[in-house]
């Protein structure tokens, strides 16, 4: 799967709202896939702690992959502190 410029894919001489909103959404869909496969893939072999969105509260401390960009955790009371003396 190579990387692809989705807006490239926009076929730019439609003029119907609907058909173009259409197309952006399966762009979306298809960049969301070869996003799964990629980190589905990736051995995570360094993190970083980061605030990230969250559903139950604004940001929330999590372990990001560096290499794929994934949430793969949370991380420790410690990891935490350091986070935040830094």
């Amino acid at each position: 799967m190579g990387m692809e410029n989705t807006t490239e894919n926009i076929d730019p001489s439609i003029n119907d709202p609907c058909k173009k909103a259409k197309q952006i959404k399966q762009g979306i869909k298809s960049l969301e896939k070869e996003l799964k496969a990629l980190q589905e893939n990736c051995n995570h072999p360094e993190y970083k702690i980061m605030n990230c969105p969250s559903e139950n509260t604004t940001f929330a401390l999590r372990k990001v992959c560096v290499k794929c960009d994934k949430e793969i955790g949370y991380p420790s009371q410690q990891e935490t502190d350091d986070w935040v003396k830094a």
